[in-house]
């Protein structure tokens, strides 16, 4: 539990600054992202390291020494995935991999047992109950990506708008439920 709010309090501290100001007027500095792949790439680099203090990253591993258990899981909720990557953590496993064009990642505990998976996707792919929500208030928005946090409990939609002048991260439950992480203006 303690490493699933780490890891969603990684998400929300990244998607936090996603725009460079650089105007005189202002000295406060934050990270950019000027298209899906650099997001992509920052919240790929974020979840390979969310757990620095428990993560060993050097051990990118062969199937035979991750659990069973996780393994069978895996095979039977991702039988599509490609180009799969597993990497070991000193509380479990965690696997990056693709499936249908989006980069998603899975996370199991040391016993093999499911604690979450990420999945990352544009617009398109996004419910149409929570688009609907979401466009019902930022219609003049564009959905630049859709980041799906997927666990026992709970169903969470982490969207960051863009529209000319701004850029927002919203936090939408699969019960319809909107706030908003963070409202940024562009340099």
């Amino acid at each position: 539990m303690k490493n699933t709010l780490i890891a969603l309090a990684g998400v929300c501290l990244l998607l936090a600054g996603p725009v460079i100001r650089s105007s005189a007027q202002s000295s406060s500095q934050v990270i950019a992202f000027t298209d899906d792949q650099n997001f992509k790439q920052a919240v790929a680099a974020l979840f390979a390291m969310i757990d620095a203090s428990e993560m060993n990253m050097a051990s990118l591993s062969e199937e035979s020494t991750i659990h069973e258990k996780a393994l069978k899981d895996f095979k039977n909720r991702f039988s599509h995935a490609n180009d799969v990557k597993w990497f070991i953590l000193p509380s479990g496993y965690f696997s990056y991999f693709k499936t249908d064009g989006g980069d998603d990642r899975v996370f199991y505990s040391k016993k093999g047992n499911w604690k979450y998976t990420l999945k990352f996707y544009n617009e398109h792919k996004l419910p149409k109950e929570i688009r609907a929500i979401v466009r019902s208030t930022y219609f003049d928005y564009k959905i630049r990506i859709v980041e799906e946090v997927d666990r026992a409990d709970r169903l969470v939609y982490i969207i960051q708008l863009e529209d000319e002048k701004t850029i927002k991260n919203l936090r939408v439950t699969e019960d319809g439920k909107m706030d908003i992480l963070s409202d940024m203006d562009k340099a």
